[in-house]
């Protein structure tokens, strides 16, 4: 049975471009108090930069912080946060140590992984703000949604840092996740220890595990896919308890001798394994669907414990 609340979270999607930790001139050691977060050329990492503030004063400091990443960096390994094409249009502040970015519409155009690195360089840059504890997303005003659901207020710690002082760095960690059993009729659990590396929130490491599938271990003890091959996570987010997925088409292919709850409920038992997350909404090509294939899609799902396979 799974146990909510496992240490540390890892997954299969282990990208080909180890992350560097700074992208400093000629690779020098950071001696600064600060960092600023920037996208390798790739964009499949987040690299760093050190950086000492001046300023003392909070909204000075966000200014001189915005200032700083605008700017080309020194490293490079790295490459502009932002795109030309996407704009801050300015910040503000809420309640309860609260920073607001406001983006022109351009924002929504940044999609998939490139996107998420997006949104963790500029929270974990921010949040080091002495009097910002989060930052919420606006685009032209309007809260940042993904599909019909605002991202809401995120705090660096919503994003794994997996940086460390070398210039590669990798991190073992230990995950559960739910596949199919021999007939497709119940999930069985896997206890993985497994290396990842990249900022990436938990929930979406959750996801890329399941979609990477089982093992050669896992397959010889009986495991099996529950995810439809050539699928792709599009967006994840995660709010007062309930995880967000949007998954694209191709989730919708049949997959051969599982059955349709046994998908869902593999995607949803997993997810919930992690403390942050009671509940979850999937979507499929951005849209709530009713049905799937043959089966009743709720808004919410809830872990079900009825589709566990018990050891004997």
């Amino acid at each position: 049975m799974g146990r909510k609340g496992i240490c540390g979270f890892a997954l299969s999607f282990l990208l080909s471009v180890q992350a560097f930790c700074g992208c400093g001139k000629d690779g020098q050691e950071e001696t600064a108090s600060g960092k600023l977060y920037f996208l390798n050329e790739a964009e499949t990492q987040l690299v760093s930069e050190g950086y000492d503030a001046k300023a003392t004063f909070l909204e000075a400091q966000v200014q001189e912080y915005v200032d700083a990443l605008d700017k080309e960096p020194d490293g490079r390994a790295c490459k502009r946060l932002l795109p030309d094409n996407v704009t801050l249009l300015g910040f503000s502040f809420g309640e309860a140590d609260q920073l607001i970015l406001n983006f022109d519409t351009n924002y929504s155009t940044l999609t998939g992984i490139t996107e998420i690195l997006v949104r963790a360089a500029l929270v974990k840059t921010f949040c080091q703000v002495d009097g910002v504890d989060y930052v919420e997303f606006y685009v032209n005003g309007i809260p940042y949604m993904i599909g019909e659901v605002p991202v809401g207020m995120m705090k660096a710690e919503d994003f794994i840092d997996n940086m460390a002082d070398s210039d590669y760095y990798t991190q073992a960690a230990s995950v559960s996740v739910y596949f199919a059993n021999e007939d497709g009729t119940a999930l069985r659990e896997s206890h993985r220890q497994v290396s990842y590396n990249g900022n990436i929130t938990m929930e979406q490491l959750v996801i890329e595990q399941l979609i990477g599938g089982p093992i050669e271990e896992e397959i010889a003890a009986g495991m099996y896919a529950t995810i439809p091959a050539g699928t792709q996570l599009s967006k994840i987010s995660t709010k007062d308890g309930i995880c967000y997925v949007d998954l694209n088409d191709k989730f919708l292919d049949k997959l051969d001798g599982v059955n349709e709850q046994v998908v869902l409920y593999s995607i949803v038992n997993s997810l919930v394994e992690l403390p942050n997350v009671n509940k979850v909404q999937i979507r499929i090509g951005g849209e709530l669907r009713k049905n799937y294939q043959s089966v009743d899609m709720p808004e919410m799902f809830e872990r079900n414990l009825d589709l566990i396979e018990t050891e004997m």
